[in-house]
């Protein structure tokens, strides 16, 4: 387990991060679950489903092309199928809370969409702050930055 932590001086010491392998790195989804509390779920491609070494949700099926594609632009191809993955996200969370939720997608530092409602609306803000969770409700970051 990666533990990075960036509360070594004093005039930080409300700022901290431990983030765990699988976590901290776009893609990710971000759910705003309380007060000040975000969980991160991060996105997969072609691991398979491995849940145990990449935690979150997968997109498997991917071409070699696609992903190279993606990492050169985020707007390729590959972007409307993170969409419509987040839609199905979105739709199974809310079925299990039984309740709405806003969500976002993050693919970069100054890349976002939020969902809200049937909506999905284009930021350059990505959530930051508060404490982060994972899906397992363990705090891995505090006060800082959502990714790595």
């Amino acid at each position: 387990m990666e533990n990075n932590s960036d509360n070594t001086e004093d005039s930080n010491w409300h700022e901290c991060h431990m983030f765990i392998d699988g976590y901290g790195k776009f893609p990710y989804v971000i759910i705003k679950v309380g007060h000040a509390l975000y969980m991160q779920i991060p996105i997969h491609f072609n691991r398979n489903n491995d849940v145990t070494n990449y935690p979150g949700s997968h997109i498997n099926n991917i071409a070699e092309d696609e992903l190279i594609a993606y990492e050169n632009n985020t707007l390729s191809p590959l972007h409307e199928k993170l969409i419509e993955h987040c839609q199905w996200m979105k739709k199974k969370i809310e079925a299990t809370r039984n309740k709405t939720i806003r969500m976002c997608l993050v693919e970069g530092p100054e890349t976002s969409y939020y969902f809200d409602e049937d909506e999905i609306e284009f930021s350059t803000s990505i959530p930051s702050g508060g404490a982060l969770l994972t899906q397992e409700n363990k705090v891995i970051a505090m006060n800082v930055k959502h990714y790595l």
